[in-house]
């Protein structure tokens, strides 16, 4: 029998959380998830005022609940006791499509998706941090990530190029999560490079990036490929150091300082006679001269043709969450959903030039950037000039590309500080380049001199 989707609406009142979870709980303890396969709560919802939430019911009619759902025990739960509208018991998704947020799947009870209120953003002085304020993570769990990741881009330099299929498979392999993120930070730290369409990945030639340099000391970082032998080689020439990233959660970084007098060129025809390694010089701040400012690399992005916005469900970025929309009709951050099959997880997520009608793609962050841009949010910065460190907002996480020349200036990850990710080893000549080009503003004043 042909099954009709419809919604019944109600009035709550108290914790969204809550309801969440006990309904879900209440629909899997009564076998119900066929008749009742997702829930959804009204855009904007606050922890203790009133809202409303849909229950989407599956039914040959609309308006009949199933008889299994009556006899059941769900009803008698105290979020059902006020009807949305007194006397209207159904509605269809496009009569509340534009005041309902995200759907809640209620089929795994144990991992429902959760309501959670949008952050208020505090703006702190985020240098003043201690140690146990940078991490959740112990240094014993910081050095046995470490560890992995250190076997991974081992791996990786032994390989050389695979598949995106291959490298998930060898993280899950060696217990290392999220195997996305991880990707992504192997290239902002210089590792390796990804396709454009991002199937294929291929290891970054061995390369010595300058930092810094002062009256005594030279320093570099060593990116692209490694191996054991390589260390131990350059651990005769120079003084090696191998430091963990500040969660654990990238490769230790191999930091090399050699004296003043030493003649890099020199020294690196000696290491050439065993290994392959070049000096790149200081990658960080030709990448800042070189890139283009924001609208630009927006104009550059890859154009995805041929979407029907009719065939899909949409969901609009707004703010610091996703919400709900009919069609796209203006400017911003995407996803999009199958318009018949139920999922968790966008097709994709895209950005939509209302002005050109194009559906550009890039990497998440950039998207998101692009969005707070196009909403004229202010994209604001801390800087300490004394000891060179940059703090933006995790919320406002620059496009990739971007991000890459913060991370090759010291070969550092960026250290989270509450809402924070501070950078270091960050002229002053950079930033002053990356604010014009990426529009950025200064939360507080500080001296150039």
């Amino acid at each position: 029998m042909v099954q009709v989707r419809w919604y019944r609406g109600y009035k709550y009142r108290k914790n969204p959380q809550e309801l969440i979870k006990l309904i879900t709980q209440k629909i899997h303890e009564e076998n119900l998830s066929q008749y009742i396969p997702l829930l959804r709560l009204e855009k904007g919802v606050k922890p203790r005022g009133d809202f409303y939430f849909f229950l989407a019911i599956e039914s040959p009619q609309a308006g009949q609940i199933p008889q299994k759902v009556m006899d059941s025990k769900l009803l008698k739960l105290p979020f059902f006791q006020t009807e949305a509208v007194k006397g209207l018991n159904s509605f269809k998704y496009e009569e509340i499509k534009s005041m309902v947020g995200i759907s809640h799947d209620v089929h795994d009870y144990t991992n429902p998706i959760p309501y959670q209120p949008l952050p208020k953003i505090i703006i702190e002085h985020p240098f003043n941090f201690t140690v146990s304020q940078q991490t959740n993570s112990s240094p014993q769990n910081i050095d046995i990530s470490s560890h992995r990741h250190e076997h991974l881009i081992y791996w990786l330099s032994a390989i050389r190029s695979g598949t995106w299929e291959l490298f998930d498979k060898t993280c899950n392999q060696l217990e290392i999560k999220e195997s996305k993120r991880v990707l992504r930070r192997l290239k902002l730290l210089g590792h390796l490079e990804v396709s454009a369409d991002g199937k294929r990945w291929s290891i970054a030639p061995t390369a010595m990036v300058q930092i810094s340099i002062n009256s005594d000391l030279q320093e570099f970082i060593i990116c692209g490929q490694r191996s054991i032998n390589l260390i131990k080689y350059l651990q005769k020439y120079t003084n090696l150091k191998s430091i963990n990233q500040p969660r654990g959660d990238a490769p230790p970084c191999i930091y090399i300082q050699v004296d003043q007098s030493v003649n890099i060129c020199a020294l690196l025809k000696t290491i050439g006679t065993e290994f392959s390694l070049i000096n790149v010089g200081e990658v960080s701040k030709k990448l800042v001269n070189i890139l283009p400012n924001i609208n630009t690399w927006k104009q550059n992005l890859r154009d995805l043709q041929g979407i029907v916005t009719t065939c899909y469900e949409w969901e609009r970025f707004d703010n610091n969450d996703f919400v709900a929309c009919d069609f796209p009709s203006e400017s911003g951050m995407y996803r999009m959903y199958n318009l018949n099959i139920r999922a968790d997880k966008p097709l994709r997520t895209l950005f939509h030039d209302r002005e050109s009608n194009l559906w550009l793609q890039g990497d998440w962050y950039g998207l998101r950037f692009l969005a707070l841009q196009q909403m004229e949010h202010k994209c604001i910065f801390n800087y300490d000039l004394s000891n060179k460190q940059l703090a933006i907002l995790a919320s406002q996480r620059f496009p990739e590309i971007y991000e890459r020349a913060l991370v090759l200036a010291s070969g550092k990850l960026p250290t989270y500080v509450d809402s924070w990710l501070v950078y270091t080893n960050i002229e002053l000549e950079m930033l002053v380049l990356l604010s014009a080009k990426l529009n950025l503003i200064c939360a507080r004043e500080f001296t150039y001199a």
